[in-house]
């Protein structure tokens, strides 16, 4: 090959094809983020980039957390491709067209040119992903609409009211996703299958439309559903038949009264006589199957078994996605032992696995390293983030820990109950049991129970501002220093600027509707409104360009703790985005200035 023609070749490379920045996911081909630290700003512009790829290598576009404010189209050609949020809740595309916006030519568009999200083509994948259309309850407004076949969704939420999820041709898969709506909010002609999902309706109206036509066996399964209203007055159909012989099945589900005694609607008379309706092993209140219309089927238990993602799904090729699991590879196995404590170098004496409390029947357990010597010692507790659904104490502050040993400060990694399972206060209750804990084997862990400082990220820097100020009026509980990095402080708040309560939320709280009652359980959480005088000194850290807790949050915070006489300073990073991974190209040093400020406060 000439050196004419290498440059050429080269030229032709898509942008997506350019090494990725260190500390991005090993996955990822390309990477977008509204911030601007990815390769692309916009997902419709990595979408455009991907090259050809194929079933044995697809191309994963790995979109981080923002709200993106675009439409999506997936041409034909995009086979192979898949794009991976990190969270749904904190990962959105959102636009908000409408079937009554007016085209060139001054009619109104109508509805099938009005999704936020059209895919196109075969074998595309979306994980970890929020599709909305904001339009509002203004009429036909798509979230998304399918006319690829093979796609795949996984952990993704569809949001809208009018027609959300037009799924129209092909064989589609949604595991473990939300959806919500009103009005025929799940429609069209395909075969999907949906596993474990939450389908939510927003006001009183139809769950499905299905337009199977006559030939083709299935047309929506759910199995393993929950269903349930936005508000306890919201009715609502499980479906109805937009042609004849539509075909809708719910099996294994649980329906709330949301469903309607009846269960299913007609649309038209006579599409009684081909509507293909059937349930099977419902359970809660609106699955009465004594009081189903009669023209919808109990299916009998032979008939249900049949009914697997595998078979509903498999076609002429096989397809089985079920088994397929997600795109992302899989972790590595974990680092050996000797690593799974970074931080904590001889001399230094690592304790691990040691049970501080136990609670529902589970041991918590936490990592404490003390510096060489006979103290006593400072420490902090360290408190995990990941949304109070995940996280493991093993992460917890990593970048300060040796330094923390360094400094002569002691430190404990603290692993807490999580969402849902453990709803909100429980994670509080047990960050605070660790500081009890702490105080009381102080003697033996070489620590000075009086110089102790509580350290958390993101959702643990919401636990530690909690905990610091449930327990300032406690000698047992509490703590001379606090320092929450890009902790959301203001729970109400940041509901509202999302647009309503997230995953992490209604985990957290175990409720789905922003209501009087949940406004004030969140408000209740929320350190910033129950600020007072004589709370300990705090620390604050966060990034000017985070997207998923807004810089505001630790800005307000700072001023709410000024004028109420609490020692608070406040670490800016510049363009400093979620999490620390890449805080040292703007603020080199951040985390000495932190195990600095600790090692003043806790003298």
């Amino acid at each position: 090959m000439n050196a004419a023609l290498a440059v050429v070749l080269l030229a032709a490379l898509p942008a997506a094809a350019a090494a990725l920045p260190p500390g991005w996911p090993a996955w990822a081909d390309a990477v977008v983020a509204a911030d601007g630290s990815g390769q692309f700003h916009s997902v419709q512009e990595a979408i455009l980039a991907a090259p050809t790829a194929r079933a044995s290598r697809p191309w994963i576009i790995h979109v981080r957390p923002g709200t993106y404010r675009e439409r999506l189209y997936v041409q034909r050609e995009k086979r192979f491709v898949a794009l991976v949020g990190e969270d749904a809740a904190t990962t959105i595309v959102s636009f908000d067209q409408h079937a009554n916006v007016p085209g060139p030519d001054g009619r109104a568009i109508s509805t099938f040119r009005t999704p936020t999200a059209q895919i196109d083509a075969d074998d595309f994948t979306v994980e970890n992903l929020t599709i909305e259309n904001a339009a509002g309850p203004v009429g036909q407004a798509l979230a998304i609409r399918v006319d690829g076949d093979r796609v795949a969704f996984r952990r993704c939420r569809f949001v809208g009211w009018q027609d959300t999820v037009f799924v129209n041709r092909g064989r589609q898969y949604f595991e473990d996703c939300f959806v919500s709506g009103h009005v025929d909010f799940i429609f069209g002609g395909a075969t999907a299958f949906f596993e474990r999902c939450t389908i939510v309706a927003r006001a009183d109206g139809y769950l499905t439309a299905a337009s199977t036509p006559q030939e083709q066996p299935y047309g929506l399964v759910f199995a393993r559903a929950t269903v349930r209203g936005e508000t306890k007055a919201v009715r609502a159909f499980l479906g109805r038949p937009w042609r004849n012989y539509g075909h809708t099945v719910f099996l294994d589900s649980d329906l709330s009264d949301v469903v309607r005694p009846e269960g299913w609607n007609n649309w038209r008379v006579d599409r009684e006589k081909t509507a293909r309706y059937g349930e099977h092993g419902n359970t809660g209140p609106g699955a009465d199957p004594a009081r189903r219309v009669p023209w919808a089927r109990a299916l009998t238990d032979d008939e249900a078994a049949r009914l697997t993602a595998r078979a509903v799904l498999a076609g002429a090729d096989g397809w089985d996605p079920a088994a397929a699991g997600s795109v992302v590879p899989k972790p590595a196995p974990p680092a050996p032992a000797k690593d799974a404590t970074p931080g904590c170098p001889p001399p230094a004496r690592l304790t691990a696995d040691a049970v501080y409390a136990t609670a529902g029947g589970a041991s918590l357990r936490l990592d404490a390293c003390g510096p060489a010597g006979r103290g006593p010692f400072p420490a902090a507790l360290l408190v995990h983030g990941g949304g109070w659904t995940a996280g493991d104490r093993r992460q917890a502050a990593r970048p300060l820990r040796a330094r923390l040993t360094q400094a002569g400060i002691a430190w404990l990694a603290v692993q807490y109950r999580l969402a849902p399972s453990a709803p909100y206060p429980a994670p509080v209750d047990d960050v605070l049991a660790a500081v009890r804990w702490t105080k009381a084997n102080a003697r033996r862990l070489r620590i000075d129970p009086g110089r102790l400082a509580l350290v958390g990220e993101s959702a643990g820097g919401h636990l530690v501002a909690d905990a610091a100020t449930r327990g300032a009026d406690d000698a047992a509980t509490r703590v001379a220093a606090v320092v929450p990095f890009f902790a959301p402080v203001d729970l109400e708040a940041d509901t509202d600027r999302r647009g309503g309560l997230s995953l992490s939320m209604r985990a957290l709280f175990g409720r789905t509707a922003l209501d009087d009652e949940a406004r004030g359980a969140l408000r209740e959480a929320s350190p910033v409104r129950r600020v007072r005088p004589g709370l300990p000194p705090f620390l604050l850290v966060h990034g000017t360009a985070d997207m998923s807790v807004p810089f505001d949050q630790s800005a307000r915070y700072q001023k709410a703790l000024a004028d109420a006489g609490v020692p608070c300073d406040l670490v800016s990073v510049p363009d400093g985005t979620h999490g620390t991974g890449r805080w040292d190209e703007t603020l080199p040093g951040w985390a000495d200035q932190v195990t600095t400020w600790l090692g003043a406060r806790l003298k």
